[in-house]
């Protein structure tokens, strides 16, 4: 492994005070019998509380003289989360089954509030309206049956933990709606090296074509060669060049150096999103192979983790014989320049880049599903972020390296490629620069390593 992928993942913690997410309300609904339980878990999470995360809330807290019934639909009807404590005692509650637990689910439904059933004691749960729903601790096994409550508890409250990330992420994603054209500040030659390029998506307003003739295709159209849930939608980019690499500005980054002009002079199809868990299943059902882990952060439209290079490769090459296509991993200079979309920037946003933009450092402790946030310039998800990249090519200088898309296949370490992107471990943004590169050995594998297809057209 390289240098710079050893320090991908350095450090974890909070965003920064300019983007620190207003605190979210957390209610616990429960039975007055599992008291001890509840304060357990309380004492898990006071240091949620006291880094400015929640505000807790349970009906312990109301005051004599108060309308507890107002007070504690009050506090229901404004949470974020809700903790539904569900033991013997919980189910047998009619207050807690019939109000809170109802309420809650409507709650949830709706999108106005994220329910987390939490399992104490051994109960039939399972035919609660809530099974449907992610229960913890892990493999929703009761608290009280594990050897140690405190690593119950503390599996419990690292759950809650990632759920509020979630929950501030869809914040910030929301105040942070997507580009659909350049920043006025910003000169047309910035987004554009070819007048072939057009400076913005031509999308067709979210129209995707399937089993069209490809050759036909708009610029930056979206299509899928088939109509089934497992093909993946692919971006059909224009031809064209671009300055690949770190501009001499002497910060020592000699990896990615010497700059040199690459022509893509065909016209190439990237993938719109990295390859997700649940195309990556279908592939491993049909083709009888192992599906890797998720982690326990769930699969759907996640981006796969856990794969080699080889693990891409015979999907790319399973994907082939399926849909007749030419798929394939991504070189890695097809990659920058799809990466980059017609920019020079360090990033596809501009020199800068922050936490509602991408999936990295700080905030980031998992993976999360693709299209949270905005596209590059080209209407390709999550080249920033989220997760690594595998490309076809091997680790190596850029001295005598290919200037017109081919891979490199040649250099000392053949079992090391490149990997592109960055991922939710980074801590620091520089690792999401358009030109960083990482390697990996081709038959290892992480929890924030996957890939994305492309193919020629």
């Amino acid at each position: 492994m390289s240098f710079e992928a050893e320090n991908r993942g350095q450090g974890h913690g909070i965003t920064s005070a300019e983007e620190k997410p207003k605190p979210l309300k957390l209610f616990y609904s429960y039975s007055h019998k599992d008291e001890a339980l509840r304060e357990k878990l309380e004492e898990q999470l006071v240091v949620l509380r006291r880094r400015g995360l929640i505000i807790a809330w349970h009906d312990r807290e109301i005051i004599a003289g108060e309308d507890w019934k107002g007070k504690i639909d009050e506090r229901l009807d404004s949470a974020d989360i809700i903790l539904l404590l569900v033991s013997p005692s919980f189910l047998a509650s009619d207050y807690c089954w019939d109000r809170e637990m109802t309420r809650a689910l409507e709650r949830h439904d709706l999108g106005e509030a994220q329910v987390i059933p939490v399992i104490l004691r051994p109960c039939l749960w399972q035919e609660g309206p809530f099974a449907k729903l992610q229960a913890v601790p892990k493999d929703a096994r009761p608290v009280t049956q594990w050897q140690d409550a405190d690593e119950a508890f503390f599996n419990v409250a690292s759950a809650i933990r990632l759920a509020i990330e979630e929950l501030q992420l869809r914040r910030l994603s929301v105040a942070a709606p997507l580009m659909t054209e350049p920043p006025a500040s910003v000169p047309p030659s910035a987004h554009s090296s070819s007048p072939d390029i057009p400076p913005t998506p031509s999308v067709s307003e979210g129209r995707v074509y399937v089993g069209v003739d490809l050759r036909a295709l708009p610029v930056l159209a979206v299509f899928k060669d088939i109509d089934a849930p497992w093909c993946p939608e692919m971006v059909a980019l224009p031809a064209g060049e671009f300055v690949m690499g770190s501009p001499d500005t002497g910060e020592g980054e000699v990896y990615a150096k010497p700059q040199r002009r690459v022509e893509i002079s065909y016209r190439l199809a990237v993938g719109r999103y990295p390859v997700m868990f649940d195309e990556y299943d279908h592939f491993c059902a049909a083709a009888a192979q192992w599906k890797p882990e998720d982690q326990g952060w769930g699969r759907g439209r996640r981006p796969v983790i856990n794969v080699n290079w080889k693990d891409a490769k015979a999907y790319c090459e399973w994907l082939a014989r399926e849909t007749g296509k030419p798929y394939r991993l991504l070189t890695e200079s097809e990659w920058e320049y799809a990466y980059r979309a017609g920019t020079t920037t360090r990033y596809a946003f501009g020199d800068s880049i922050s936490k509602a933009k991408a999936r990295y450092g700080l905030l980031a402790w998992s993976t999360v599903e693709v299209g949270r946030y905005r596209p590059n310039l080209w209407g390709l998800f999550d080249m920033h972020g989220n997760s690594w990249e595998w490309v076809e090519d091997v680790y190596a200088s850029y001295l005598e390296a290919p200037c017109d898309g081919s891979p490199r296949l040649e250099g000392e370490a053949q079992d090391t490629r490149v990997i592109r992107g960055g991922s939710f471990r980074c801590a620091e943004s520089s690792l999401l620069r358009s030109y960083f590169r990482g390697a990996y050995k081709y038959m290892e594998s992480d929890d924030d390593l996957g890939f994305r297809v492309a193919q020629t057209l």
